[in-house]
């Protein structure tokens, strides 16, 4: 899954820090040893969908058992690196409830997975970069183009493609299209955030957040007992995989390569995330899910791209108004 602390996509992300001769300032071999790094954390992303596929408890137990892991991991890195930063309550008032929202988006993604197919469920999660197109302009008080309902036709279209070839898994596509919905949403509210945060101390917080959430959760629906921690030894381990590599530790090194790539480079890598799950889905179940679905993924996700590519051209100056400085 995509970090849930960069900053949101709008254009002005994309745009600020995109010139060629900055980014060149980096040797040849590190870039391309970042690039690689980053796909190879795309891949791990991917692999999230694999993980919540094998591990048989429900979605609720794994997301908590993922966010406490996750969160207490984080924190221990913050820690020994001596970089815990000072909040504001505000600031950690509102952190915490985006921490609950993220929980909210990984309990509808891991239930798609559990109901339909990975492929299906990460198919739905990419129409997330569609609901922040649609949200942005509420929250940054900019107004909505003409390329953002365009892209938004495709991906509908994109969508309608695969509800008629997949019909008997409306409930995967509907919880998958509430994960991406709702990743939106922390997105845009992070974008905000990680103007005047550091990432790594905002996701500590977030997840730690979401933990705390998830057991008032589990604690309502009585589901805080031995049967929380009473797991197989290969749940453990897909648990601890999840947590600590696909979610700890991905992010840092997401974080840590922007150093020596471009956003744009970085959000063209991250976008290729379906792709690599649905490779995965195919190598370790045979999930084949037909023509009709692969034509609507390949709209979704092709929307997508288009989309990355123009938010990263070279702004346009605005002409002068005459009669004004």
């Amino acid at each position: 899954m995509v970090p849930w602390c960069a900053p949101s996509s709008g254009d002005e992300w994309f745009r600020r820090d995109t010139d060629p001769a900055r980014h060149g300032v980096a040797s040849m071999t590190s870039r391309t040893r970042s690039l690689l790094l980053l796909h190879g954390v795309v891949v791990i992303f991917g692999f999230t969908g694999i993980l919540g596929k094998l591990i048989t408890v429900a979605a609720e137990p794994l997301v908590f058992w993922r966010v406490a892991i996750g969160g207490v991991s984080t924190a221990c890195y913050l820690t020994l690196r001596k970089r815990w930063q000072p909040w504001d309550r505000r600031d950690l008032w509102k952190a915490a409830a985006i921490g609950s929202i993220v929980a909210a988006h990984w309990v509808t993604f891991f239930a798609s997975i559990k109901v339909s197919s990975v492929g299906l469920a990460l198919t739905m999660l990419a129409t997330a970069p569609l609901f922040v197109g649609l949200l942005e302009p509420l929250v940054f008080k900019r107004r909505l183009v003409w390329r953002e309902l365009w892209m938004a036709g495709i991906v509908f279209a994109g969508i309608a493609v695969v509800f008629q070839s997949q019909q008997d898994q409306v409930l995967g596509m509907l919880l998958g299209l509430a994960s991406a919905l709702l990743a939106a949403i922390f997105s845009t509210l992070n974008g905000v955030l990680v103007r005047r945060l550091d990432p790594v101390n905002l996701s500590a917080v977030e997840l730690l957040s979401a933990a705390v959430m998830m057991l008032a959760w589990l604690g309502v629906r009585g589901q805080v007992g031995p049967e929380l921690w009473t797991m197989s030894g290969s749940d453990w381990v897909w648990i601890l995989l999840l947590a600590v590599v696909a979610t700890s530790f991905a992010f840092m090194v997401s974080i840590q390569v922007l150093k020596d790539l471009s956003p744009f480079e970085s959000a063209m890598a991250i976008n290729l995330e379906p792709v690599y799950a649905i490779v995965l889905a195919w190598w370790f179940f045979g999930e084949r899910l037909g023509g009709s679905f692969y034509l609507g993924a390949g709209l979704v996700i092709g929307a997508v791209f288009m989309d990355t590519m123009w938010r990263s051209r070279p702004a346009k100056k605005a002409k002068p108004t005459p009669g004004h400085q």
